[in-house]
């Protein structure tokens, strides 16, 4: 499913009353239907509603659904922010008939009159600003914000919490903590990104009359990495597959200090179906973590100083023809020599690479890629890679990856909650829906890493490698916290989750539009003809 930022959001609207000819006011009376009716489902209970409303389009759906929740029975009513003498356009149109259907409409000019407006109130609606917010709140907007929050009620939001911005999830200020939102047309990004996740509650997508052509728009560059999309691009295994042409990952990496490192990454590779993995590493360590990984083949370098050199690039090269993708970083060190031979190694080579840990490192402001690829930053990396500092990343972060991917034209895996894939045209990206905290465990980039490397070389593109393996790292993590709990899942156990959770995105036929998390469930896609 697409996602977009305010501004496509408003393009689309606007295509579709000004070039199709579906009048605005239709639109508006379709979402704040389809806000009713997902309130009255989710809340079948609930006999008095207040419905909070702006001054914009956003409370205009909120009197489309007060008005709505009148026609179901129960006892709806609005409080405005401002006066009824100010509304304009579609928003004073559909307060106007909420009112002459005998709706009560309380403008609030100041918070003094906001505790009276509460009693017996059994659900709050916000829909107070939604995209349309520019500027952090303050005064009466922010106070009535705070007050929602206050009341120990649900909270059901009209298209984005308000005070969150729509393209980032940053707060502005003061952020409604929602129950359920409600959001039109497609979801906005920000409703993936922190902070505003944490206030989006239970996401739905109401269908609003939008042209279906536009909803899936090449225009529209942003999608939500789910399990459809990732079973339509996983490489097919034939049944006359053999190890030869299941293709090979050759990992580099290692260290004194990390000697795992690469051994997780060559697993990862394994578990997503590659056909070998080999790790060149310092000979010192080959034999460590390599004991208790029989299926992985060792190269093991002279490396005197238990770190990588540029004379050890001789035992590599030439690199084996069965060789089908590169895996450069895991467990790496920062010391120059490290530079140096990752430098020689890309010179020499046009395979695809994936590059990791000290690798990124290593080719930070050096520019594009010869081969292209795909780079997997965490915060720390991505900020030596584009010299932005952390704060900037976070507030930001699929401009981020967006400009480090132009930067190196190359496949950019944002890692962080959520991760970010982005394309190496520097336009398209893709917002993972799996994974969480549980992750948040050394090691667990390795595998990442290796995963990618894994499709890599059974001839999926760097785009598709990337999120395949982003998706399946992300729910094999899910999976291993639902059997063993959200802490102290180890990478290991991230990696052989791998084939499972390959196996049951293989084996499922999803059905629809997705647009509900976690993304292995079933989307709710509203519409305003069913009643609760």
């Amino acid at each position: 499913m697409k996602v977009v930022t305010a501004a496509q959001m408003a393009a689309l609207d606007q295509h579709a009353i000004g070039d199709v000819g579906i009048p605005g006011a239709v639109l508006m009376e379709t979402a704040g239907r389809a806000l009713a009716y997902a309130c009255a489902r989710r809340w079948p209970r609930a006999r008095k509603v207040l419905v909070v409303c702006g001054p914009g389009n956003n409370g205009g759906d909120g009197f489309v659904a007060a008005r709505t929740l009148l026609g179901l029975g129960r006892d709806s009513a609005c409080l405005l922010l401002g006066s009824i003498s100010r509304l304009a356009g579609d928003a004073a149109l559909h307060a106007s008939i909420f009112r002459g259907l005998g709706g009560q409409v309380l403008e609030v000019q100041a918070c003094e009159a906001l505790p009276a407006a509460v009693l017996g109130v059994d659900l709050v609606v916000d829909a107070l600003f939604g995209t349309g917010l520019r500027r952090p709140l303050e005064g009466l907007p922010a106070d009535l914000v705070t007050w929602m929050n206050g009341l120990g009620l649900p909270i059901a939001a009209a298209d984005v919490p308000s005070g969150i911005c729509s393209d980032t999830g940053r707060e502005m200020g003061w952020a409604v903590r929602a129950t359920l939102t409600v959001t039109m047309g497609l979801p906005k990004r920000g409703l993936f990104l922190y902070p505003g996740a944490t206030c989006v509650g239970e996401l739905l997508v109401a269908e609003i009359g939008l042209p279906a052509q536009s909803l899936r728009s090449e225009a529209l560059p942003g999608e939500l990495l789910e399990v459809a999309q990732v079973r339509r691009i996983l490489p097919e295994r034939l049944p006359t597959a053999h190890k030869g042409t299941c293709g090979s990952v050759l990992v580099l990496g290692g260290s004194r200090r990390y000697p795992g490192a690469p051994f997780l990454a060559a697993e990862a590779a394994l578990r997503v179906g590659a056909g070998l993995a080999v790790v060149a590493c310092p000979g010192e360590i080959r034999l460590g973590p390599a004991a208790g990984l029989r299926e992985v083949l060792t190269i093991g370098l002279p490396s005197p100083q238990g770190v990588l050199e540029p004379d050890d690039l001789t035992r590599l090269l030439p690199l084996d023809p069965k060789v089908r993708a590169l895996c450069l970083g895991p467990g790496l060190s920062e010391k120059g020599s490290v530079r140096e031979a990752i430098h020689a190694l890309l010179a020499k080579t046009d395979l695809p690479v994936v590059l990791d840990a000290d690798a990124l490192r290593s080719i930070a402001g050096e520019g594009p890629l010869r081969q292209g690829g795909v780079l997997t930053p965490h915060p720390g990396e991505m900020a030596a890679l584009i010299g932005a500092s952390s704060g900037d990343l976070e507030a930001d972060r699929v401009g981020s990856a967006l400009r480090c991917a132009r930067e190196y034209r190359a496949v950019v895996v944002f890692k962080g909650a959520p991760t970010i894939v982005a394309d190496s045209d520097g336009e398209h990206y893709w917002i993972n829906t799996s994974g969480g905290p549980v992750l948040a465990q050394g090691g667990t980039g390795d595998v990442l890493a290796g995963a990618v490397a894994g499709f890599l070389a059974q001839g999926l593109t760097p785009s598709a490698a990337a999120r395949a393996a982003v998706f399946l790292h992300g729910q094999a993590g899910d999976l291993c916290a639902s059997e063993q709990g959200p802490r102290g899942v180890l990478a290991g156990e991230v990696a052989q989750a791998l084939p499972r959770v390959l196996a049951r995105t293989l084996e499922c036929h999803p059905r629809g539009n997705r647009s509900h998390l976690p993304s292995d469930k079933p989307s709710t896609l509203l519409e305003d003809r069913h009643d609760p």
